[in-house]
Order: structure tokens, then C-alpha cells, then sequence
């Protein structure tokens, strides 16, 4: 009994002890301890989820990344597909193979074992294949290789090989052709030159035939990839600075513009913009040590200044990359740049961007950054800038003043450089009309600009009496580019896909050119015209370049 009674009173002391372990306070701190291993547990998945997102997103960012330039290197490689099939048929025109075509077909010649190898094709098999094998041999450039030699064509050229000089119409050349014979096509141009000495004859038996119509189409320039927006003649050289929404900026060699068979080619091409481009003026520097440059601006904000070498200083076919860096970059605007406009006598710049500014810029031949000397707009009652301006240009009676005009606004408005205020405002509708803004601004006579507007008329102000004293009804389309001849006399009219001709003097239209193909509801962006000589071009959205001449 007595060791039954010991082995009870055991168990009663361990009852008791567990009693004493789960107790109320007991319970509570096991399910503390548990609530906080389950908090750091959570704690530990999301610092670990939020590790692996990061992970995720750096991986998304690497895999857009080579997205993009998988993207723009299959764009280059189709550029250099479109510059190396230009290449091969232009040595098929020339009559020249490269060397190292002429080598490869060597070696197969040569191999005769091995070309007997293969295995021949029936006719009826091959017959498909043919045209496909007709392009490939005339990519490559041995057309003239595989067919039979054929007699040479005599061509007999009835445009003489002279260019208009100012004031100069082609009746008096056709007049004059049978009286002189140049040898040197330079002489008689007109043009300036690059160091160079082409010798050309004149066909004296065939003169060329007049025709009625005052503006010829004379050369087309093909080579930009996408619309051309802006262009500038330089008055003391026969280059043409062109502008395009391809990113590039291309310089021509337009002194044999006349030749028609012959295709002007670029022989320098500027490709340091990242984004579309709007906007290009020059100076043409007379100053010792000062050198002529290019101002280029777009949707970047931002204006490069150039330095660009003459045609006869850069292989066109060669290595360009000493001639790729600009001279000078700012960031001018905050938004797309649409004008750039030169004062060729005071050296300064004028911008015009869609934030609602028109800025004046120093010109200096450094690379210091320049600073801004005056912005210039549309104030509200508070002082804030409220209207994107559309078009700006320089006054020539009054160096010192330029014109503007507004998106919103239906006036024409004149600002002075040097106390920076707005002098003058000219109304040309009693209601703003959103659709009548001013799309370009020309200077016509001494006293007068031609402006170009979204309802189809072309207005012309007289800046002395401060009203508008023509209207002229184009149609219904918008224009958008309007310029004069030398002598002010003919007016040249962008509007919808046509170029029309108005006489001044009869105060009539005389002619209608074809403009370009159209692209996104576009046909003309811009006339651009010469300053000495009655030559201008038309910049289309098809990203064709159409040099016109004018009697």
C-alpha cells in the first residue's frame, strides 16, 4: 500500500505542474511568440518580394533595351541596304565594276572544275528564276558583263550648259548661246566656286526652245529618308543646307542644278540630332577669322552650330567622321523648335518654339554657350506667356524689329531687339479664328510682308501704315509657304499639292506646278528661295527636294 500511496501522490505533483505551465499567462505569451516568428516570416517574404521585382524590373529594362537597338540597327542596316543598292547601280550606270567584283568573277572563271559540280537547273525550272536573277545581276553591277555590248547612244543636248546670274532670264542665255562659246562653265555661271575648273561646251547648233511657262522644274534632290522640313541657299557658294525629320542634316553641291540627267547627290550628311528636325538658318560670315556656319534646331529643344567644310575639301564616297561633331550645342527651348531666323547684320539668332517663346541669341565664335538676351511673346494680364508663335521674320527696312505671328491670335505683331517689348500690332480678322493662323511671314518690297495663312489667303501688310492692305484667295486648302522672285514681281504659293505662280502686275495667277506626293495629309512643308539669284526650292513631305528656276 505504501508504495501505491508514493506513486499516487507522483502523478498529483506532475497534474499539478502541468496545471501550473498552461495557465491564462501562459497561453498568451505562446501566442505573442507566435504572432512575431509569423510578422518576421511576412516581414522576410516581402523584403525578398520586393528584391525579386527590382531583379524583374532590371531584367524588363535590359530586354527593352536590346529591344530598341535591335530596332535601330535593323533601320541602319536597311539604310546601308538603300546607300550600297544606289552604289552598285551607279557603277552599272558609269560603266566601272569594283575591283573586288572583278576578282570574285575570276575566281569563279577560273574555277571551271568546281562550276561543273553543280547541278543543272531544267528550263522549265529555271524560267521563274529569271527576273529574280536579272535584279541580283544588276544590284551587283555586271549587267554590262552578261549582256552583249551595244553601240553608244549619240545624245544630242539642247539645254546649254550655263546657269542664270541675278537679274539674268533664260531668253537672254538662249539669245546669247549662239554668240559666245565659254570653256569654262565657272566663268559664266554667276555662281561662286570651290577652287574648281570643269570645262563645258555649248551646243551652238540647237539652242534650247523658251518655254512660255516662267517656272521650270530643273533638278530633284532624293536622298532624305523622310519629310524635308527647312532649307537655306548660301548666298557666296552653291551649297544648300536641307533639314528632315530622318534626324539629318545634308549639304548639297547644287552648281550644275540644270543638268536634269545628271542626279545631285549630298556630300556631306550631319547626323549628331537625336529627334526630328524643323528649323535651319546660316550665316555667311565677312568678318577676318569668322567662318560660315549653320544653326539646325527641332524637336530636341536644343541648337547645334556647325562648321561644315566645302565641297572640294570632303571625300563624298570617303570617311566623314571628322566633320560629324558641331561646333556648338545649347538647350534653347523646353519644347519642339519650329523657326530659326538670322540677323546677318547684327549676328544675332532668333527662335521660335512651341513653349510659347521667341528667344534672341548672341552669335559668337566660340564654344561657350551663348547667353539669351530677350524672350519675346503673347503676356497675359499676368505676365505669363500664353500663345505659341508660328512664324517670325527679320524686318529689312528696320534691322532692329521682326514680325510674328500667333496660333490663337489673329494679328500680326512687331517687336523691337532693343528695348524688348512688342511696338506694334496689326489686326487681321475682327474675331480670332484659329484657322487663320500665320503659317510663314515673307518680306515683300521695302515696307511690306506677305504672310501665308490656314484659311487659304495670303495677305499683305503695309508695315508703314500699319493695316493690311491685300487679300488674295488661293483656295480652300491651308498654305502653307508663300516667297517672291528677285524683282518682286511673282509670287510662289504652296498650297495643298500645287505651287502657284501670281503676277503682281496682272494680279492673276499664271501657272500651276505639281508639288509632291503626300504623306499623313502633307504635301509642301516650305518654299525656300535664293537671295541673289531666281532659283528656289520646294521641300515636300515625300522627303524630296524640287529645285525650280524662274525667268
Amino acid at each position: 500500500m505504501s508504495s501505491e500511496s508514493v506513486s499516487i501522490s507522483t502523478l498529483i505533483q506532475k497534474n499539478a505542474q502541468q496545471n501550473t505551465q498552461y495557465n491564462w499567462v501562459g497561453v498568451l505569451e505562446f501566442l505573442h511568440e507566435q504572432h512575431k516568428q509569423v510578422q518576421y516570416k511576412d516581414c522576410e517574404w516581402a523584403l525578398e518580394k520586393s528584391q525579386m521585382q527590382q531583379k524583374i524590373n532590371e531584367l524588363e529594362g535590359v530586354v527593352k533595351g536590346q529591344e530598341r537597338v535591335i530596332t535601330d540597327l535593323g533601320k541602319r542596316c536597311k539604310m546601308l541596304e538603300v546607300a550600297l543598292r544606289q552604289e552598285r547601280l551607279k557603277y552599272q550606270q558609269n560603266g566601272q565594276v569594283p575591283d573586288y567584283l572583278n576578282q570574285l568573277l575570276k575566281e569563279n572563271i577560273e574555277n571551271q572544275s568546281q562550276i561543273q559540280n553543280y547541278q543543272t537547273i531544267p528550263k522549265r525550272k529555271a524560267k521563274p528564276y529569271r527576273p529574280l536573277l536579272q535584279k541580283i545581276i544588276q544590284e551587283v553591277g555586271l549587267q554590262s558583263i552578261f549582256s552583249p555590248p551595244s553601240s553608244p547612244k549619240i545624245e544630242h543636248s539642247n539645254r546649254p550648259s550655263v546657269m542664270l546670274t541675278p537679274n539674268q532670264n533664260v531668253t537672254s542665255i538662249v539669245q546669247n548661246s549662239g554668240r559666245q562659246s565659254p570653256t569654262n562653265m565657272n566663268s559664266t555661271s554667276g555662281f561662286p566656286t570651290h577652287s574648281r575648273s570643269k570645262s563645258q561646251n555649248i551646243n551652238e547648233e540647237q539652242p534650247q526652245i523658251v518655254s512660255k511657262d516662267p517656272v521650270q522644274l530643273q533638278n530633284t534632290l532624293r536622298h532624305h529618308l523622310d519629310g524635308v522640313r527647312d532649307a537655306y541657299f548660301f548666298n557666296n557658294m552653291t551649297i544648300l543646307a536641307t533639314v528632315s525629320e530622318d534626324c539629318q542634316l545634308k549639304l548639297w553641291d547644287y552648281q550644275n542644278y540644270q543638268q536634269q540627267q545628271n542626279q545631285i547627290e549630298p556630300y556631306l550628311t550631319l547626323r549628331d540630332h537625336t529627334g526630328p528636325l524643323f528649323a535651319i538658318a546660316g550665316i555667311e560670315q565677312r568678318q577676318k577669322g569668322m567662318q560660315n556656319a549653320i544653326f539646325s534646331a527641332g524637336a530636341e529643344g536644343a541648337i547645334k552650330m556647325w562648321y561644315f567644310p566645302l565641297p572640294d575639301e570632303c571625300d563624298q564616297l570617303g570617311q566623314t567622321e571628322e566633320f560629324q561633331q558641331c561646333r556648338m550645342t545649347w538647350q534653347a527651348h523646353q519644347d519642339a523648335i519650329w523657326q530659326l531666323k538670322v540677323n546677318q547684320q547684327q549676328n544675332l539668332l532668333l527662335s521660335s518654339a512651341a513653349d510659347s517663346l521667341i528667344k534672341l541669341w548672341p552669335i559668337q565664335d566660340s564654344q561657350i554657350e551663348p547667353k539669351q538676351l530677350y524672350q519675346f511673346g503673347q503676356k497675359n494680364q499676368y505676365g505669363h506667356f500664353i500663345d505659341s508663335p508660328t512664324a517670325i521674320q527679320w524686318l529689312q527696312h528696320n534691322p532692329n524689329n521682326f514680325a510674328s505671328g500667333f496660333m490663337n491670335s489673329a494679328i500680326l505683331s512687331i517687336f523691337d531687339i532693343e528695348n524688348g517689348r512688342n511696338i506694334q500690332n496689326i489686326k487681321y480678322l475682327q474675331e480670332n479664328n484659329v484657322s487663320a493662323q500665320i503659317n510663314q511671314l515673307t518680306q515683300f518690297q521695302q515696307q511690306c510682308l506677305i504672310s501665308s495663312h490656314d484659311d487659304g489667303k495670303l495677305r499683305i501688310f503695309d508695315l508703314q501704315q500699319s493695316k493690311l492692305i491685300q487679300q488674295i484667295i488661293c483656295g480652300n486648302e491651308p498654305i502653307t509657304s508663300a516667297i517672291t522672285n528677285l524683282s518682286n514681281t511673282i509670287i510662289y504659293i504652296a498650297t495643298g499639292n500645287v505651287i502657284k505662280v501670281w503676277d503682281t502686275r496682272r494680279q492673276q495667277f499664271i501657272q500651276e506646278l505639281q508639288g509632291h506626293q503626300s504623306k499623313y495629309d502633307e504635301n509642301i512643308h516650305n518654299l525656300v528661295h535664293h537671295s541673289s539669284y531666281n532659283l528656289f526650292a520646294s521641300l515636300g513631305a515625300d522627303g524630296q527636294i524640287k529645285l525650280f528656276s524662274s525667268k
